[in-house]
């Protein structure tokens, strides 16, 4: 199956992700193999739901040493949360101040850099496994997983943020596609 491996999991393990996922209609599993998003909302909600920052974060620090981070490894970094949604909703802060923010790191960092991260409560960092190095390439979380992170976070920013951002993803309904035609 094609997810298991994008994903790095088994295809069972693949199938019981989904199995929730198809129970509620948001997916549909094909008779040949592949599946169909019948829902993208309910996917990205149902992702969100499990999120735990709590649980998955490494350390809480500075914005100075993210940029410091940034600045001498940007590769090994990922910008996620209101800084993401920031960039899915246009590239312009319109909504609201930036709050708790949130990085994602290399999880092969050097444990010297790891540990260089001061004290803090500005940047909430996590791990970045190998699926995201492979998938995010803009230097920002997924759309999806923005939107997930964003549901996860405590305060009234990251809220503004996340509802920014579910109006630029879910505007219309799935079935209201508008068909263009050439002329």
């Amino acid at each position: 199956m094609t997810l298991a491996d994008a994903a790095d999991l088994t295809t069972g393990n693949a199938h019981h992700a989904l199995r929730r996922l198809v129970d509620i209609g948001a997916v549909t599993v094909r008779r040949r193999g592949g599946l169909t998003v019948l829902s993208p909302e309910k996917v990205v909600i149902q992702l969100s739901a499990y999120r735990n920052l709590v649980k998955d974060t490494l350390a809480v620090t500075t914005t100075t040493a993210i940029n410091d981070l940034l600045t001498s490894h940007p590769a090994a970094v990922t910008l996620g949360g209101p800084d993401a949604a920031i960039q899915w909703i246009g590239g312009k802060n319109t909504v609201a101040t930036v709050g708790s923010r949130l990085a994602y790191v290399d999880e092969d960092l050097p444990e010297t850099l790891q540990l260089t991260f001061p004290p803090g409560d500005e940047v909430r960092v996590l791990i970045r496994d190998a699926v995201a190095r492979r998938t995010w390439h803009t230097g920002y979380t997924s759309r999806a997983q923005t939107y997930a992170d964003l549901f996860a976070l405590p305060g009234w920013q990251a809220t503004e943020f996340r509802t920014a951002l579910h109006r630029r993803l879910f505007n219309g309904a799935d079935w209201d596609q508008k068909a263009t035609v050439d002329g």
